[in-house]
């Protein structure tokens, strides 16, 4: 196998905070060399990025759920990849893995950061309903909320990607869904 530092690895990483509508010169492309895993770390080859509302919350300077995006360090987002090298016993080359690998064609990740996946389904699926998506909507009705049968649940942002994902769950558990979108179309 080629030496990795030999290869380049393309990245956007955050230029300014955005000032009204992101445009791409918010971002800057750079390439550098191929980063080498440590011990406890995996080396995954980015295959598909997830491109999400919440990430313009990260462009923010401000308290949110997770930090802000910092200026000048490869753009944050989940995506779907395959193990290149691994000095992490539980996942081995070839594997595939979902985690925050941001918009860049490698990322080096602590081994226990990088969930590892069996593709049944298709590999984009575990950045929709089988990731992130699914599993805020999942255990936020099911073991949060503990919604039962018969019971009334409202789901605000119903046409977003967890809250359509949340519909469905309560629908399934036998429940009186009522769904809030910002407007009609949404609605449809």
């Amino acid at each position: 196998m080629r030496d990795m530092t030999e290869m380049t690895n393309r990245q956007w990483r955050l230029a300014r905070r955005p000032k009204g509508m992101v445009t791409e010169t918010d971002f800057v492309y750079h390439e550098e060399p191929v980063p080498q895993p440590k011990d406890g770390e995996l080396l995954v080859r980015t295959l598909y990025v997830s491109f999400d509302p919440a990430m313009r919350a990260f462009l923010h300077d401000r308290p949110s759920y997770v930090p802000p995006q910092p200026i000048g360090e490869v753009m944050r987002a989940g995506a779907v990849g395959q193990v290149v090298a691994s000095r992490f016993p539980e996942i081995q080359p070839g594997d595939f893995v979902v985690g925050s690998f941001g918009w860049q064609d490698y990322a080096v990740t602590p081994g226990p950061h990088a969930m590892k996946v069996v593709p049944t389904f298709a590999l984009t699926n575990y950045l929709g309903v089988l990731g992130g998506t699914g599993i805020t909507a999942y255990f936020g009705l099911l073991h949060v909320a503990q919604i039962k049968s018969g019971e009334t649940v409202v789901i605000s942002g119903a046409a977003g990607a967890t809250g359509s994902t949340a519909v469905q769950i309560a629908k399934l558990k036998g429940c009186r869904t009522i769904a809030i979108a910002g407007d009609a179309k949404k609605m449809r």
